[in-house]
């Protein structure tokens, strides 16, 4: 492994070559938490909503017949994006973490 810091930070973050690619630690956390916000603001968001307005707009038509059963896809499919995105986070932050471990550990046995 190859030790650096990118430069003055108050988080110093440590990148560390393994098998032939560079790890950001730093930059795995950031994503990390960019996507749980995303999954955060996306959770309450209800796309079919403004579905209804096509049962108003159109009754009786094909349209407004089938515009819950659309409204209704839309919603779960908003909601599973919102669960798989904060389960990728999870994941990310966990595989930063391992990465952090692993470092400090290489890190202690060359100190002493």
């Amino acid at each position: 492994m190859r030790w650096a810091c990118p430069g003055p930070s108050t988080d110093i973050q440590y990148r560390a070559t393994v098998g032939g690619f560079e790890v950001q630690i730093g930059q795995l956390r950031n994503a990390a938490k960019a996507a749980g916000s995303a999954a955060d603001q996306a959770r309450p968001v209800n796309p079919g909503a403004a579905l209804d307005a096509i049962a108003t707009a159109l009754p009786g038509g094909a349209a407004a017949t089938s515009a819950p059963v659309l409204a209704s896809t839309f919603d779960e499919r908003a909601k599973g994006w919102a669960g798989e995105i904060d389960r990728w986070s999870e994941s990310v932050t966990s595989a930063a973490q391992a990465y952090s471990d692993s470092d400090d550990s290489a890190k202690r046995a060359f100190e002493g």
